[in-house]
């Protein structure tokens, strides 16, 4: 399944630029503010575990962005893609028993989108945005931020060999389109996003969803 995204991305993106000339297309740059949660599953059914853990993570609020490529394909749709950075991951706020404090877990991958805008009919300068689309991730850095004993300390958790290195998201958007000039267009929108593979291997299961502010400018060049 990983390679055949994986593949699907490529050749999409691929095809696009090779079929047609840089005027339908814009390019710029996105970021947005998220916030991350995890919905967790048992393989073996334990609801008791599940509750456990979802005592003690909470929801972390985290920073994304990256670089946008827009093809315009009509008048009201375009083809999305680009690479993104995001972070993801949740918080534990104390683990008394081991003397851990203030546990701050990041999982931080480097994506690529592929998606459909849509554009509504312009109301002056301004236009409804809607789109959707998925992204394949390839985690670059996983660390955990923790205190013990009341020093401040990072753990490099790359060596840890269950957590998955890739991940596959599906995602939408809503928001407003706004003119700057007749090139270029500021995009302010909300956004969620679901990862559809778990964290990592094991009973445990966990996938993020996020829900954010995010904004985009592209320009035609």
């Amino acid at each position: 399944m990983k390679k055949s995204l994986l593949l699907l991305l490529i050749a999409v993106t691929t095809d696009c630029f090779s079929q047609d000339s840089l005027s339908r297309w814009s390019f710029g740059l996105m970021g947005g503010v998220e916030q991350c949660g995890r919905s967790l599953n048992h393989t073996e059914g334990d609801q008791g575990a599940i509750d456990q853990w979802n005592s003690l993570e909470n929801n972390v609020w985290r920073l994304s962005g990256g670089l946008r490529a827009e093809r315009k394909l009509s008048e009201h749709f375009s083809l999305l893609t680009g690479l993104n950075y995001t972070d993801r991951g949740y918080s534990i706020d104390t683990l008394k028993e081991s003397s851990l404090y203030d546990l701050n877990f990041h999982f931080r991958y480097v994506e690529v989108p592929v998606g459909v805008i849509y554009t509504g009919k312009s109301f002056g300068k301004n236009a409804v945005l809607a789109s959707a689309g998925m992204s394949l991730g390839y985690a670059v850095n996983n660390v955990l931020f923790y205190r013990k004993d009341g020093q401040s300390a990072l753990f490099d958790m790359q060596a840890v060999s269950d957590i998955n290195p890739f991940q596959a998201n599906v995602s939408a958007a809503l928001g407003v389109r706004r003119a700057i000039t007749n090139s270029a267009n500021a995009d302010f929108y909300l956004c969620g996003n679901q990862s559809l593979l778990s964290l990592a291997q094991g009973t445990l299961e966990r996938r993020f969803y996020t829900f954010g502010f995010c904004i985009a400018v592209t320009s035609r060049f």
